[in-house]
Formats: structure tokens, C-alpha cells, sequence
């Protein structure tokens, strides 16, 4: 669906609320050119236990990426951008959600929790 309007979306100004590298990648390879970046500053401390699913917490992260950008680059221009992309990634291993580790000692332990363990990338 998105690769039919490419076209389109190449004539747009498209900002990548993200600080991925893979994700600039992933748009590059769908064939979206000049892409911007611009790192949000939305607060990612939302109440897990508030979501229905781990698929609405990941949404909710990535609408308030995606917004905060739109809005903070709309500030004091009437040309803000036609499309920001807010993303979000998550693991749920047993029904808890886990989000990117903040230290190497908390990144060994997640992956050994999901090492041979069934678990879902959100």
C-alpha cells in the first residue's frame, strides 16, 4: 500500500520522528527519498498497566513521538511538515512487556530471559 504512493510521498516534506538507523533504512528501501530525522522528545514513561495490549502501548508511544515532532517543528512556521513517522518497538515475553534496555547489565539479562523462550517483537 505505501509503496503505491511513493511517488506521492517523495513530493511531500516526510520527517522520521525516530533516532533509528533502520528505520531511515526500511523507508530508503521502500524508495521514500529525503527523508528528515528528527529525534522526538516525547516522555516515554506511559503506565503499561493502562493499555489493553501490548500492541495499543506501542501505538500510544509511537502516536506521541509522531505528534510532539509535528508540533514542535509547526511552532512558528506556516510550513511545517506534510507527514511525520513516529515508530515504537517492543518484546513481550509471558504477557510483560519489555522495552530496550538502559544498561549492558539489563540488556545481558533480558536476553537471557528470552534466550530459548517464545516471545513477540512489537
Amino acid at each position: 500500500m505505501i509503496v503505491e504512493q511513493m511517488g506521492r510521498l517523495n513530493e511531500m516534506r516526510v520527517v522520521l520522528a525516530s533516532q533509528s538507523p533502520r528505520r531511515r533504512e526500511i523507508l530508503s528501501t521502500l524508495g521514500l527519498k529525503n527523508v528528515e530525522v528528527e529525534v522526538s522528545r516525547f516522555v516515554e514513561n506511559l503506565d503499561k498497566r493502562q493499555f489493553v495490549s501490548a500492541e495499543d502501548y506501542v501505538l500510544a508511544n509511537a502516536s506521541g513521538k509522531a505528534k510532539e515532532v509535528a508540533q514542535r517543528l509547526a511552532i512558528g512556521t506556516t510550513e511545517g511538515p506534510d507527514l511525520v513517522i513516529g515508530s515504537d518497538t517492543v518484546v513481550v515475553l509471558d504477557g510483560e512487556i519489555l522495552e530496550k534496555p538502559e544498561s549492558e547489565k539489563m540488556a545481558f539479562d533480558m536476553l537471557s530471559r528470552l534466550s530459548a523462550s517464545e516471545h513477540t517483537v512489537i
